[in-house]
């Protein structure tokens, strides 16, 4: 079985320990307890929709024909690169962000959609919380994510959900959840080890829903939302 992983620097596995703790090869590691899975990483630091697309395009036509499984989490920088426009709380430009998301999302999976692939969407989380704006503009992105999901009839991986409330446990380096905790180098934003453990599982749980299902993975799941 081929896994493709789509992404930027949380899939490329920003702040993991080790290669073995980010959630791109954790999912690898609990989907080889039943075939042999190869990983196909895909992502790179500061990539936006948009350049994911364009590299997306370069990629043999082998690869998406023979994923099982394709994972797609970006639009952090397509946000980033903006940041300067909105810092004013307006919201007419976000939504041009958001919807140049959707329209690069939408290219992407009809480019890399086989007949036999799962592609599994995951929102984005916020590492700032107590800031109201921020808030607001994922908001909106992850609205755009979302519709995607349900205009492809795909899964929906609600990592943003999952990551409320619990960003002290998931972020690495988080220390107030507001904007002025942003630094030069070492931003706060990258999940830890245990932030990988828990997209992983939150994809896994996502993809193995659309295809049947295990026990096994929802019980981890579970024991994720208890905290246990």
């Amino acid at each position: 079985m081929l896994y493709a992983a789509l992404g930027d620097s949380i899939t490329y596995g920003y702040s993991a320990e080790d290669e073995n703790a980010r959630y791109v090869n954790r999912i690898q590691s609990s989907l080889s307890r039943k075939q042999p899975v190869n990983l196909f990483l895909h992502a790179k630091p500061g990539w936006t929709s948009k350049q994911l697309l364009k590299e997306s395009r370069k990629v043999p036509d082998v690869i998406w024909a023979e994923a099982r499984l394709i994972t797609i989490m970006v639009g952090g920088n397509d946000v980033l690169r903006h940041a300067p426009w909105l810092l004013d709380g307006g919201t007419t430009r976000i939504f041009k962000v958001a919807d140049k998301l959707r329209d690069n999302l939408e290219e992407l999976i009809d480019l890399v959609r086989g007949p036999k692939c799962t592609i599994v969407l995951g929102t984005l989380y916020n590492p700032f919380p107590k800031s109201v704006m921020v808030e607001r503009y994922l908001d909106v992105i992850n609205q755009s994510i979302r519709s995607v999901a349900q205009r492809e009839k795909l899964p929906l991986a609600d990592i943003a959900k999952h990551f409320v409330r619990r960003e002290g446990q998931f972020i690495d380096g988080y220390k107030r959840g507001k904007m002025t905790d942003m630094r030069i180098i070492g931003n706060p934003i990258h999940p830890n080890d245990k932030g990988h453990e828990a997209i992983a599982q939150i994809f896994l749980r996502a993809y193995q829903r659309s295809t049947g299902g295990t026990r096994s993975s929802n019980v981890r799941v579970a024991k994720l939302r208890s905290g246990r």
